[in-house]
């Protein structure tokens, strides 16, 4: 009887050992992305549209010096101020901001030595605070 209780336990030893009671493999799924959607909270953009403005500009250069003058024009009338830039060949620059600019006005800008601009950029400003680049010359 010893022997057969023997036998016993070491069968029992043997399927613990060998894995037979231990659970069967399975597969893990593997998790997927869950998304949520947040509604948005943003208030929609309404787009207004607001229409091109128009000046008339002349524009000379002579040998020491470059003269902008306002000319007559539609919306010369809705102008507050003209903020002037003029980029130089040497890379220095003029600026200059003009409050109720006249219309004729001669507005003239001296140079030390020859005047050498490149390009002069013109923005306005009218009523209600709306800005717009008006002119963009370039000097030949």
């Amino acid at each position: 009887m010893r022997c057969v209780y023997w036998i016993a336990l070491a069968a029992f030893v043997l399927v613990l050992v060998s894995g037979c009671l231990q659970p069967a493999n399975t597969v893990v799924p593997t998790p997927t992305p869950q998304f949520v959607v947040i509604p948005s909270t943003v208030a929609p953009v309404v787009a207004t549209t607001i229409p091109e403005k128009h000046l008339i500009f002349d524009v000379t250069k002579s040998e020491k010096a470059v003269t902008i003058t306002l000319k007559e024009s539609p919306d010369t009338a809705d102008l507050v101020a003209l903020d002037i830039l003029i980029n130089n060949q040497d890379g220095s620059k003029i600026k200059q901001t003009l409050v109720e600019p006249v219309v004729g006005f001669p507005y003239v800008f001296t140079y030390m030595g020859l005047a050498n601009p490149t390009v002069v950029n013109i923005v306005g400003t009218f009523k209600g605070g709306y800005q717009q680049t008006v002119l963009m010359y370039y000097f030949p």
